[in-house]
């Protein structure tokens, strides 16, 4: 076959038959089961010019012994399981859905805002335990109206969290090694800081970066040192952006107050994880850009992509790799 676009996922998952329910006409569609052996994957993959991942990833390897591949479209604003750099040396563009995934982590990373400063996990509990609400109470909650949120990456993500707190009238400030547009930051109504300054002022921290040899452990014990013991930390974008042995130490000590994570070191994490038993964190499993919303907007970002690369235009979103 030509033109052949291909999802790479469970035949029985409900995203990939979601994926096949909105695959448009004009486009040759297959599904690919990534459990196949792979002498009978790269069989069924010989012909694709465009492979579109659903939260999986082949080896740099595996991607070399596709000879028509074109474009590796991730599902997924993060890239770090794909080597870009290799397979962009193999002739194949490398595009992701940042734009997609923003509404669906800004709402989640806000609402790990709202849950650990209002302590909404304890309060559950008291309601299903019978202590009502001394569980919640036991210790102070707090509004995040009028807080200082510092914001660490200002891009798809970090931008909608700062739209979306316009209304809580909080106070934002951010830290990005990019050059952010001054009119940008004007409609954000946001303020560039050094990391340093971000993490000495805000109340909320909360964390947008890929997760690349730069970021990996920046939020370490020397990071949250410099918090305010009274802040909290939020992060949606990839565990091993926090040393996790820190922020525990962090939580325990009352480096810092609380924190609200989506990403953990290891997924899915051992239940023996402190984590998941400290009063002042709340963690999620990686759930944050799982809407149906946004698994259908990247679907069809995805299918036009692989338009334009067909007819031979170059992809919107790819990916230029931080090191």
């Amino acid at each position: 076959m030509t033109n052949r676009v291909v999802y790479y996922g469970p035949p029985d998952n409900p995203r990939t038959i979601m994926a096949a329910d909105l695959a448009p006409d004009d486009i040759d569609f297959g599904v690919v089961d990534p459990d196949l052996p792979w002498e009978e994957r790269k069989a069924l993959l010989a012909d694709t010019q465009i492979l579109i991942l659903g939260g999986l990833a082949l080896s740099t390897q595996e991607i070399a012994a596709l000879p028509n591949l074109k474009l590796l479209q991730l599902m997924s604003a993060g890239y770090d399981r794909v080597d870009v750099p290799a397979v962009k040396e193999l002739g194949v563009f490398v595009s992701n859905s940042s734009p997609q995934v923003a509404p669906a982590v800004s709402q989640h990373a806000i609402a790990l805002m709202l849950m650990v400063l209002n302590r909404i996990v304890p309060g559950v509990d008291g309601a299903r335990d019978g202590s009502w609400a001394d569980t919640a109470r036991s210790k102070p909650l707090f509004e995040l109206m009028g807080r200082t949120v510092g914001i660490v990456g200002l891009g798809n993500i970090g931008s909608l969290i700062a739209r979306r707190l316009i209304g809580f009238d909080c106070e934002l400030v951010y830290a990005d090694p990019r050059a952010i547009p001054e009119v940008v930051e004007r409609e954000l109504n946001i303020r560039k800081v050094a990391f340093e300054e971000l993490l000495a002022i805000s109340d909320v921290v909360t964390v947008h970066v890929p997760l690349y040899s730069g970021t990996r452990g920046m939020f370490n014990a020397e990071a949250f040192e410099a918090m305010k013991q009274t802040a909290i930390f939020i992060n949606t974008c990839r565990g091993p952006v926090h040393d996790e042995a820190d922020l525990i130490a962090a939580l325990e000590s009352g480096e810092i107050s609380a924190a609200g994570v989506d990403v953990v070191e290891e997924e899915p994490t051992n239940v023996s994880n402190p984590l998941l038993h400290m009063d002042n964190c709340v963690v999620t499993p990686h759930m944050a850009g799982s809407t149906e919303e946004r698994v259908q907007r990247a679907l069809l970002s995805s299918y036009d992509n692989a338009r334009r690369v067909m007819r031979g235009d170059t992809p919107t979103q790819q990916i230029d790799p931080l090191v």
